[in-house]
């Protein structure tokens, strides 16, 4: 059991990494011994969970994670009641639409369906956030249990770019705002040109499970088209919660836009 868990923290060093790994890399992050890191990965290349480019010597996860992977968007409740949705979202409203769920103190950006306005931020599915730097982390927060909410305010978050806000108390202000209002919107804080408007989704006794996004260029919206969106987003929602088991969808949406 000691080995088993020993191999499962160097295979989690690549779970964050934006880059290929060495033995060093791994060593110091585990902080075992480079002859022992170099054992288990040889272990992960022989199992395809791990592959080495042959000319740098580092390594990179495998086509067998990928797989296994795989099977966690193909069978989750969630994943099953939101994609169709999701799709009927991004055909009528053209924007790229996230499916976003918490991963310990992150979001995890989980699925993403890009449309027509896409524009390539580095961001994509499988990448990780600060909950507090993004608006589907902000969202998730604010319908968080209060103990959670409080916790996960106090933890610093890092500007991402020069326009994320890192203030607590702002961030706080922000994540109250979304819990009055049943979204939070943000420009050019996670990336520089993008946009992304959040709101909750809920499983059976209103607990908060996760955040579907539409994200679109950062100039792109008019404040009526982002009420339009914002009253999409909230429709798509509600239809996923209910799938979940959430009888009464816990948000008050906007009102209907005058004719």
């Amino acid at each position: 059991m000691k080995s088993l868990r020993t191999g499962l923290r160097v295979l989690l060093c690549f779970e964050n990494s934006k880059r290929d790994l060495g033995v060093t890399d791994i060593a110091l992050r585990t902080g075992l011994a480079k002859s022992q890191v170099s054992k288990i990965m040889s272990a992960l290349v022989d199992s395809g969970l791990v592959e080495q480019d042959p000319a740098t010597r580092t390594y990179h996860i495998g086509q067998r994670s990928y797989l296994l992977g795989s099977r966690y968007t193909t069978h989750d409740t969630l994943c099953q009641a939101a994609t169709p949705v999701m799709r009927e979202l991004l055909n009528s409203t053209g924007h790229s639409i996230r499916l976003s769920i918490p991963h310990r103190d992150q979001s995890l950006y989980l699925i993403g369906l890009e449309g027509p306005q896409f524009i390539d931020t580095g961001w994509h599915s499988g990448n990780c956030v600060p909950m507090g730097a993004s608006s589907a982390g902000r969202i998730l927060i604010a319908f968080m249990e209060p103990a959670e909410r409080e916790r996960i305010l106090n933890i610093a978050v890092p500007a991402i770019t020069p326009e994320t806000v890192t203030d607590m108390a702002e961030i706080a202000k922000i994540v109250q705002q979304g819990r009055e209002t049943g979204y939070v919107v943000q420009r050019n804080e996670t990336s520089i040109g993008l946009g992304v408007i959040s709101v909750p989704l809920f499983t059976e006794n209103q607990k908060v499970i996760g955040a579907l996004g539409a994200a679109f260029p950062a100039h792109f919206l008019s404040t009526k088209e982002e009420q339009d969106l914002i009253r999409a987003l909230h429709a798509s929602a509600r239809s996923i919660s209910q799938r979940l088991g959430c009888a009464v969808y816990p948000v008050r949406a906007l009102p209907p836009a005058a004719s």
